[in-house]
């Protein structure tokens, strides 16, 4: 069937003579294919069903304490005629009469207390992916800040308030204050060359005004300032309850210890290299990883208070005045599913997953909002490879955070992108009146996955129902319309205790109740020490590269060290501050009992506390004291040479080259024992690959399971490590507990090469040793 086509008539050469006309003509060409023929409507069938909703909507407006007898009268008249007998034709006049009432219901229901929207007009960028869509130079030009000005009457009307950007450029998410005076957003220039530039690492060929920016304005358009600055991109800008300013912004940058002082560092220079996702990019596309910052509100006293280093995305103020936002975590696990929804307090500290750790679908849990008077909240379920848009989602925390139990699919109709397949309509920007309207941006087009450019105008406003009743904002049919927030003051959340010390304290502490919480099949006693591994950013933009280990995209890893379980379980100990890490719970041999598969961190001066190891989030911490928290904090205890930082060469290859080279080499006179060379080149390939089930085998299989098992760990299921361990030897060779635990440390952190991405990190890994001693026990 010809969707499209062009036709030019001999008199009128320039004109095409299909344009406008219905596409009612089916090409007989052996390539084509067929389509359903436009099925007819039952207008009958849709009065019918206008007329239902509408009564519902009477009712709701008379429990409001609203008249609206008129209009039931209006519902019952036209019902009448639908009754009459004989029974007359029903057609498009009569479906849009009821249309006309039932909009004129809906744009009466009293949370609609306001009379302006605040939107955005904007091209959606040209590369479609969670991560990439909010890089300035992506960017397409066109739009701006608009108000959309008496929406419930006939006329409604809409006023651009960015006039003042007169560069060709693009807008970006914006927010109103609390007292409504004030528009937060982001913009940037656009530049028609720079998505084609083959090397955007170096800054030099990117304009800083290329980078998106904050800037804030009056209402009215007028007073902008940049609050923002640097060849950063930052963006999504919120109001915290305290006056200052949560965004998100590269200017996380390649930083090992995050906090106040590395976020100074970008204003004293504004080109610092950034660090990237593990799983794609290049120079032509580097994939550079935004996280949460905060300022004051003109842009001073800058802090990273996220060190994670992946993304973070679409963070907004809950309720309870705790930030909600959604984060990507792939420690040693698949990186497709897992952009779990977070929470964490204003000033960084105790980040903790809400919804999604383990889910696979939806892939993101994005826009997240807390739903007005209730615990529940709404977001958009995104896929990996397109831009935030897709089905919307309600989630109860109450009821639990993973799987289908806590969640309530208000647009069924809508698939979870890519992991349920492409819709061919969308969602997107939910703003919640209550758990059953929202202001939303909707659009009828497929959702465009990566290599595919979406189009300009696809986006429109709409108020949403839960039971799937949509009534028509404002569309441009030229541009795409997003981001509608009501003009009015709102409550402001409540301020909450700043958690964290003084930004000089850059350490913390953590405490932890109970290991075997969580962990019903270990015996009490089993578990000695926990392992912290703090997970360093990666510093190259292309995937695999350097190549770490024995997936693609394997996280840095640098061992550092091990803290004392007391007997009721119960651990206690020092951390750096502003520094991601992950936890191990160890045997009495020192081999992993379970791995954690996110990551976790503390502020300055803070403890954070924990029940155990894999407990589920809602169940209440015990009555009793931790032995632990009866005594000062324990201090790591660093672990062998070559382990911090992580390196093959220096952790495993020694005690090969003392006990095993002799004869595992190419030159050996064993023929079998040379053939499994452990030589310095070879060494590494050999050892992975060994036995059943190989590291090789167990790395990549836990890797799609996405989680550690309890008791399965790396070095406890290990053929290699059971043949080093057997207590009659190898070929009369013995290792020591030090080269045991070497291999332990080693196999444990999945057999990587190395845990660095450069030299440059590796150097500076050395130094916080340095700088971290007085958390150590050495």
């Amino acid at each position: 069937h010809l969707d499209e086509i062009e036709v030019f008539g001999p008199h009128e050469p320039a004109k095409n003579l299909a344009l406008n006309q219905p596409a009612n003509q089916s090409s007989i060409s052996q390539w084509s294919t067929g389509k359903d023929s436009v099925q007819s409507i039952d207008w009958r069938k849709r009065v019918v069903e206008i007329l239902a909703h509408s009564r519902g909507l009477v009712a709701d407006l008379k429990e409001s304490g609203l008249d609206a007898d008129r209009d039931l009268i209006a519902i019952e008249e036209m019902q009448a005629k639908l009754d009459a007998e004989p029974p007359r034709e029903v057609g498009e006049k009569d479906y849009f009469a009821a249309r006309w009432l039932q909009r004129s219901l809906t744009l009466r229901n009293p949370l609609l207390d306001f009379d302006s929207i605040l939107f955005v007009k904007r091209v959606p960028g040209s590369y479609s992916h969670m991560s990439d869509q909010y890089y300035g130079w992506w960017s397409r030009p066109g739009g701006g800040l608009y108000i959309l000005r008496d929406f419930q009457s006939d006329s409604r009307a809409v006023e651009c308030i960015s006039e003042s950007f007169t560069e060709p450029g693009s807008f970006l998410r914006p927010t109103l204050s609390y007292d409504a005076t004030k528009v937060l957003f982001a913009w940037c220039k656009h530049y028609p060359d720079l998505a084609d530039e083959k090397d955007k690492l170096n800054k030099d060929h990117v304009p800083e005004d290329a980078f998106y920016q904050l800037f804030e304005m009056d209402l009215d358009g007028s007073g902008v300032r940049q609050l923002t600055h640097g060849k950063y991109d930052n963006f999504d800008g919120r109001y915290l309850p305290d006056g200052k300013i949560v965004f998100l912004s590269t200017r996380r940058g390649q930083a090992l210890q995050c906090g106040f002082e590395s976020a100074q560092k970008t204003l004293e220079t504004a080109n610092l290299p950034d660090s990237y996702v593990r799983c794609g990019g290049g120079p032509e596309r580097p994939v550079a990883v935004y996280t949460l910052h905060t300022m004051d509100p003109d842009g001073g006293n800058l802090c990273a208070i996220s060190p994670f280093e992946n993304f973070e995305w679409t963070p907004s103020v809950a309720n309870d005045g705790t930030l909600l936002y959604s984060r990507w975590d792939y420690v040693d696990r698949y990186n497709m599913p897992f952009m779990g929804l977070w929470r964490t307090n204003p000033d960084g500290s105790n980040a903790r997953i809400v919804y999604g750790n383990f889910t696979r679908a939806p892939h993101c849990t994005f826009e997240p909002r807390s739903i007005p008077g209730s615990d529940k909240i709404i977001f958009t379920a995104s896929g990996h490879h397109a831009q935030t848009m897709g089905s919307l989602v309600l989630i109860d925390p109450a009821v639990g955070t993973e799987g289908d139990d806590p969640i309530t699919r208000l647009t069924p109709e809508v698939p979870f992108p890519e992991i349920e397949g492409w819709p061919d309509s969308f969602y997107a920007n939910p703003w919640p009146l209550s758990e059953r309207y929202h202001l939303v941006s909707w659009a009828r087009e497929r959702v465009v996955r990566e290599g595919q450019l979406r189009a300009p105008n696809g986006m429109g406003l709409y108020l949403f129902d839960a039971e799937g009743n949509m009534e028509l904002l404002h569309r441009d049919p030229e541009i795409g319309s997003e981001c509608p927030i009501p003009i009015r003051p709102r409550e402001t959340p409540p301020i909450l205790a700043n958690g964290s010390g003084p930004n000089s304290d850059m350490k913390g502490r953590f405490l932890i109740s109970d290991v075997y919480s969580g962990l019903p099949n270990v015996e009490e006693g089993e578990i000695q020490n926990l392992r912290v591994v703090a997970v360093p950013a990666k510093t190259q933009p292309t995937m695999d590269s350097p190549k770490l280990g024995i997936t693609k995209d394997d996280p840095g890893k640098c061992v550092l060290g091990t803290v004392p379980v007391e007997k009721d379980g119960s651990a206690y100990f020092e951390v750096p501050a502003g520094v991601i890490v992950f936890f191990q719970v160890l045997d009495r041999q020192g081999m992993a009992i379970q791995t954690m598969r996110t990551t976790t961190h503390v502020q300055p001066g803070q403890t954070l506390s924990c029940i155990g190891c894999h407990e589920p989030r809602l169940k209440a911490p015990p009555v009793k004291q931790a032995l632990a928290s009866l005594r000062v904090p324990s201090k790591i205890e660093p672990g062998p040479e070559g382990s911090w930082p992580l390196r093959f060469d220096r952790l495993i290859q020694p005690v090969l080259d003392q006990h095993c080279v002799s004869c595992h080499n190419q030159e050996g006179e064993d023929p079998k024992a040379a053939s499994f060379n452990l030589a310095s080149a070879s060494a590494y390939d050999s050892l992975v690959n060994f036995g059943t089930p190989s590291l090789n085998d167990h790395v990549k299989n836990r890797y799609l399971e996405g989680r550690s098992i309890a008791g399965e760990g790396a070095a406890r299921t290990s053929a290699l490590l059971s043949m080093v361990m057997d207590p009659e030897g190898h070929e009369g060779v013995f290792l020591d507990d030090e080269s045991l635990e070497r291999f332990i440390v080693w196999i444990d952190t999945y057999a990587q090469r190395a845990g660095s991405f450069s030299p440059e990190q590796e150097n500076e890994l050395v130094a916080m040793r340095h700088k971290w001693r007085d958390l150590l026990k050495e």
